[in-house]
């Protein structure tokens, strides 16, 4: 009888362990599926990435900084700060009126420039010039609004010119940005002619030569500049991708 009952229990107990045993190669399966898929994921996500960098399916322009804050005087003796000038794209360059034949190829590439934002309908309404003095001294109010008529430029609202003191045209254009001018006596050697593109926020995002401007290349930045600020919230993280994997135009 002994013998019977033992029987009865390992007949029971093996038969209680099986189900455990059998659930085991399941259980492997299960976690084998989800590696794979994980694995399948983390490949795509992968190949999304490579393929984000090298298409470049959105481009976007360097967030360079914050534009420098300023508070000067424009050509009609109005004071204007950086605030004043936010909502609209920003193309500042640096010079004198002074400057001659030295600044000629800068002048005639920012009115190459005006015409072609004119025509394009930016100028004046998304777009405006802003001329910023390396000269204290001698760019007075007056002999800006000169040098303005002398270009003729009739509306502020397209083209700006300002002017300060020494110690406040230094600080923001030697430090701010980084334009580096020096002065002779009465005589102002400007030894880079930079422009530069400010977005409606006051961030710089485009660095040029003065001097070969290329209105193609700036309407193009203008235009990247303008479609980022548009885009709606479902493509935000779109363009910080392309800021991330650096999109920029070549």
């Amino acid at each position: 009888m002994r013998s019977s009952s033992s029987q009865v229990g390992a007949t029971s107990l093996s038969s209680s362990v099986r189900p455990v045993e059998s659930s085991r190669p399941a259980s492997v399966s299960r976690v084998r599926r989800a590696l794979y898929g994980v694995a399948a994921l983390f490949a795509a996500l992968v190949l999304l990435i490579l393929w984000f960098a090298i298409a470049r399916p959105v481009q976007v322009l360097p967030r360079i900084g914050q534009a420098p804050a300023f508070m000067l005087t424009d050509q009609d003796g109005r004071w204007i700060s950086d605030a004043d000038l936010r909502g609209r794209v920003l193309i500042i360059n640096f010079a004198h009126t002074r400057c001659g034949e030295r600044c000629a190829a800068m002048e005639r590439s920012l009115l190459t420039l005006v015409d072609a934002l004119r025509a394009d309908g930016r100028l004046g309404t998304q777009v405006r010039l802003v001329t910023i003095s390396v000269d204290a001294d001698g760019d007075t109010p007056p002999a800006l609004r000169a040098y303005a008529e002398r270009l003729n430029v009739a509306a502020p609202e397209e083209w700006i010119f300002l002017t300060g003191s020494a110690r406040e045209l230094k600080q923001l254009i030697g430090g701010g940005y980084g334009v580096y001018y020096r002065m002779n006596g009465e005589t102002v050697d400007l030894v880079d002619q930079r422009a530069v593109l400010v977005d409606e926020t006051g961030l710089l995002r485009a660095e040029y030569d003065g001097t070969r401007l290329d209105p193609a290349i700036v309407l193009r930045d203008i235009g990247l500049v303008e479609q980022e600020a548009n885009s709606s919230a479902t493509a935000r993280p779109i363009y910080e991708a392309a800021h991330i994997f650096v999109c920029y135009p070549r």
